[in-house]
C-alpha cells in the first residue's frame, strides 16, 4: 500500500492533477494530450488523491498490469437526459467490464482518492457508454476490443487538455 503524501492544503486546486481511468479507441502514448471530444469509455471519473503523481501512476501500473482484454458490443444511440441531453452509445451488459470497473473502485480506495466530480455514477449508477461527439463516433453493433487501459490525467487550467499519464496493455 502506497504511503500518505504530504498534506496539499496549502496547494491550489488548480495546481492538483485530477484523474481519470479509461480506455482509448485512439490508443494513445503516455506523455500524448487530446481534448474531451477523444472517443473514450470511461471506467471511473474524475477523482483526485493527496498521493504524488509517481505515486499513482507506479500503484496503477501495478494493480492492473495483470487484467485481461476483453470485447465489449456497442449498443443503439441513446440519450443521457440530464441538465442537457447528452448523445452516447451504450456498451452492451459486459462481465468483464463489470469487474475491471469493481477494480479500479476498489484500487480508487486504496488510493485514498475523493470524486473530483458531484455525482460519480459508479458501482450500481455505472452505465458505460461512449459519448457521441461530431466526427467522432461508434455504431450500433461494432465490437470493441478493451485492450489496454490509461490513467489519463487533467489540471484545472481551463485548457481542456487531458494527457495520458500511463497506459497499460491488457494481457
Amino acid at each position: 500500500m502506497i504511503q500518505p503524501a504530504e498534506p496539499t492544503g496549502n496547494v491550489k486546486k488548480a495546481n492538483r492533477p485530477r484523474y481519470w481511468l479509461t480506455y482509448l479507441p485512439s490508443d494513445l502514448a503516455v506523455g500524448q494530450t487530446f481534448k474531451p471530444d477523444g472517443l473514450h469509455l470511461t471506467i471511473i471519473t474524475w477523482f483526485v488523491t493527496e498521493h504524488s503523481d509517481e505515486e499513482v501512476i507506479k500503484s496503477f501500473e501495478a494493480s492492473f498490469s495483470s487484467v485481461h482484454k476483453f470485447e465489449v458490443v456497442v449498443g443503439k444511440k441513446d440519450v443521457f437526459a440530464n441538465k442537457r441531453k447528452i448523445s452516447i452509445n451504450p456498451i452492451e451488459p459486459s462481465q468483464d467490464l463489470k469487474s475491471l470497473h469493481a477494480k479500479a473502485l476498489q484500487w480508487f480506495g486504496e488510493i485514498e482518492a475523493r470524486w473530483a466530480v458531484k455525482n460519480p455514477h459508479v458501482d450500481t449508477e455505472f452505465v458505460p457508454h461512449i459519448r457521441r461527439r461530431v466526427g467522432h463516433n461508434v455504431s450500433e453493433g461494432e465490437r470493441v476490443m478493451v485492450s489496454s487501459l490509461s490513467l489519463v490525467r487533467a489540471f484545472r487550467r481551463g485548457d481542456d487538455l487531458r494527457t495520458v499519464a500511463s497506459k497499460v496493455k491488457l494481457l
